[in-house]
């Protein structure tokens, strides 16, 4: 075992608050999100009782009430696309498109003012996940795409951040994640992971980890990403140590797309309807 993996391996599993603070098997409050919302993709808050989403390929911002999934109001704010990615700065709001592009934009009264846009080129392809580091003051990128290269370079996920304050994209990734030792931690924490089995007859880890969204926890600062193509969630702290992994469940969450926290702490994860219909779900915080 590699020296570095185990000294990660000994502060994650002796970290007092490996434990996440919610039941993530029990959302306290599920809501039917309408039909328009059947590609519901990103989510971020707005303010204590809202918050805000995309539609896959329509470049409008809806938003819904969090404590009914009520539409409340629609701002359009471009062409049509590939919107995966939302996450609020103060007044303002991004959203990303899969190819890097990046809208600012204002909210106004039935569409949003667009203040500017960028494009952030990484070495990953398929970019969705977009979150607010608000202690940085940058904005987290988690690309669902995977590096290329032999096996240990594809089993590799990173963070990428572009700094909101000198306007620009970090150089290297802020976060390095490996998809085999989180596989490691997770069940020396006892948790138990998705396998399938190869076609030679081997059980295998069934874990991609191709992040969806990336929402960072205000009480504690931790870290959740969320992979919709295996229905997991993965929290880490902010240098990357492991906490837990959890297996979202496929009946209510048949695609999870976003994720994001009110400034109380409530947690909200939304899912798109494949053959169900889409879904808000909330989350209270264990006192």
């Amino acid at each position: 075992m590699r020296p570095l993996f185990l000294a990660v391996l000994v502060l994650a599993l002796c970290n007092g608050d490996a434990q996440v603070a919610f039941d993530l098997n029990r959302p306290s409050a599920l809501f039917v999100l309408p039909a328009e919302l059947h590609e519901v993709s990103a989510l971020t808050d707005v303010d204590a009782r809202t918050v805000a989403c995309l539609q896959d390929e329509d470049a409008t911002l809806y938003l819904l009430d969090a404590a009914t999934g009520r539409i409340t109001g629609k701002h359009a704010f471009g062409p049509p696309g590939d919107m995966e990615g939302l996450t609020r700065v103060g007044e303002e709001y991004y959203a990303l498109r899969s190819d890097g592009l990046v809208y600012r934009m204002h909210l106004g009264t039935g569409s949003a003012q667009v203040l500017d846009t960028f494009r952030v080129r990484l070495p990953q392809d398929n970019l969705e996940g977009l979150g607010h580091d608000e202690r940085m003051r940058r904005l987290i990128i988690a690309p669902k795409g995977v590096a290329k290269g032999g096996p240990e370079d594809r089993g590799q996920r990173a963070l990428f951040a572009y700094d909101l304050s000198e306007r620009k994209l970090l150089p290297e990734p802020v976060m390095r994640l490996s998809v085999e030792d989180i596989v490691v931690m997770a069940r020396d924490a006892g948790i138990r992971v998705p396998t399938r089995t190869t076609p030679k007859g081997r059980e295998v880890p069934a874990v991609k980890l191709r992040f969806s969204s990336v929402a960072i926890d205000p009480i504690n600062d931790h870290h959740y990403l969320l992979s919709a193509m295996d229905r997991l969630l993965l929290v880490v702290d902010r240098n990357g140590r492991f906490i837990t992994l959890h297996q979202l469940d496929a009946s209510v969450f048949p695609k999870p797309e976003g994720i994001t926290f009110l400034p109380d702490g409530t947690l909200l994860i939304n899912s798109e309807g494949k053959d169900a219909r889409p879904v808000l779900a909330r989350f209270e915080r264990e006192r």
